[in-house]
């Protein structure tokens, strides 16, 4: 294993002594330092070439803020940080090769070392402290006000004690004495403020779900009282029906027949997002909104057009895609897996179970021509084209993006124009992309190509390049 030291002098590490070798060590954690305070200065530039412009529409935590009528801030910082433009992750996640989210949280933590914590980013700065634990302090600080984050950075610096024992005391101290509201007990009652429902799939250490997931719920306790009588009630129903599982088990399936019966909630309009959203129209979005004479940013014209109030609509239900063949499907091998479209791979004796128990509402649908072709003369891709599209192309394909196509909308890679020449809508010019890409590719000046081996090859506004494949994302310029 050769590498090479700070005198760019190669070495084998194998032959190292304990002395060289605390020595190298010393040198690597130095030169590991300076890689996580080069990473925050590039985040913070970037931030600062990527200011908010002319009323334009700000980065935002939300994976779709575009289109949430939700409670979220318009920063990525704490209060006092600068705004950054929208689409701005989107370009520093791609070069960085990581997530959207991880751009987000890197921007973020930069902007409040800068902007409301100074003193811990001067120590950053003679790396004293890492640039993680630099990072982690501004999460934490990040619901302080700006004048609680300056109390909170002064008081570590005039400690010069930077441990986490007298992070989290200073912390404490901060919040009681400028936010006194937010002081509770651990062990208290739960508020409104906590009321939540959150869905996890767990994965092993193969990757597979096995069909069990864990739901968590806290809400109005009348209505959490009612529900659980329901599902005690359907578990009763299982075990006079003869089901022999214990009655955690019983209450666990309970859910999904209460599930089978009710609807659920749905958006007024549905039908038209769907033709523009799932099918792809958001590149013909922002020609109507000139058409019909809109203004403002294009970001914002979106998000009025897709506000829409929630209405019931029965009888619509979560669709799962599991891809299997019949031999595994009814082979005796338990330890087969099979692909899902929205819970990952799960094992195929759990499919068994789930056809068993709720076969009435599964549908086996035919083999799906991954080869085969054919256009229409029309903006929305027939069920076919749709269904071969994200089949083939199993996740968003903007670069380092892996959200499933299963929720995805699909793109017209070439915009779609009414009066453009037929059959602009083929399976060549479709992929599937989430909706934070999908408006990073209509509106921030991202373009890209269908190659002929069923890789994409992207370009952003600065001319930077990426091979997108099944296999992930190589940076090419």
């Amino acid at each position: 294993m050769i590498e090479i030291d700070a005198t760019h002098t190669p070495y084998e590490v194998s032959d190292l002594d304990a002395g060289c070798l605390l020595a190298v060590i010393s040198e690597d954690r130095t030169r590991s330092l300076k890689g996580m305070r080069r990473q925050l200065r590039l985040a913070h530039q970037w931030c600062v070439v990527n200011p908010v412009v002319d009323g334009g529409s700000s980065a935002s935590w939300c994976d779709d803020a575009a289109f949430a009528s939700l409670d979220l801030d318009d920063f990525l910082g704490g209060e006092g940080t600068p705004a950054v433009a929208a689409f701005a992750a989107e370009e520093f996640a791609a070069a960085s090769g990581i997530s959207r989210y991880g751009a987000l949280s890197l921007l973020a933590d930069a902007l409040d070392l800068h902007h409301r914590l100074p003193l811990l980013w001067a120590q950053v700065e003679l790396l004293e402290v890492p640039g993680w634990k630099a990072r982690r302090v501004a999460e934490l600080t990040r619901k302080l006000s700006r004048e609680a984050a300056a109390w909170f950075d002064q008081t570590l610096a005039d400690g010069e004690r930077y441990g986490w024992p007298t992070i989290e005391r200073t912390l404490a101290m901060a919040v009681a004495k400028f936010h006194p509201e937010l002081v509770r007990d651990k062990n208290g009652p739960l508020t409104k403020a906590d009321w939540d429902v959150r869905l996890e799939h767990r994965y092993g250490p193969d990757g597979a779900a096995s069909g069990t997931s864990t739901l968590d719920v806290v809400g109005d306790s009348l209505d959490l009282a009612r529900f659980h009588d329901l599902v005690c009630d359907e578990a009763e129903k299982l075990k006079r029906a003869g089901d022999t599982d214990t009655l955690g088990q019983r209450k666990a399936k309970a859910l999904g027949s209460i599930a089978e019966e009710q609807g659920t909630l749905d958006y007024e309009g549905l039908d038209k997002l769907d033709q523009r959203g799932s099918a792809g129209g958001l590149d013909k979005l922002d020609h109507r909104n000139q058409r019909d004479g809109a203004s403002g940013d294009p970001v914002d014209r979106a998000c009025r057009d897709h506000s829409r109030p929630a209405k019931a609509r029965p009888g619509r239900g979560l669709r799962v895609f599991v891809h299997t063949t019949l031999s595994d499907l009814f082979g005796p091998d338990d330890l087969t897996l099979a692909d899902t479209d929205r819970l990952g791979p799960i094992l195929v004796t759990q499919l068994q179970d789930w056809l068993n128990r709720h076969g009435s509402i599964a549908t086996i649908t035919p083999v799906i021509d991954l080869n085969r072709t054919g256009s229409v003369d029309r903006h929305d891709p027939p069920t076919w084209m749709a269904e071969q599209v994200k089949l083939r192309d199993q996740h968003c394909v903007f670069p380092h993006c892996t959200r499933s196509s299963a929720d995805a909308d699909l793109d017209h890679i070439n915009p779609y124009e009414e009066t453009g020449p037929p059959g602009q809508t083929n399976p060549e010019n479709l992929a599937p992309l989430c909706r934070r890409h999908h408006l990073a590719k209509t509106f921030a000046g991202w373009r890209y190509v269908r190659n002929k081996d069923g890789t994409y090859t992207w370009h952003n506004k600065h001319g930077h390049a990426w091979l997108v494949t099944a296999l992930g994302t190589i940076q090419l310029e």
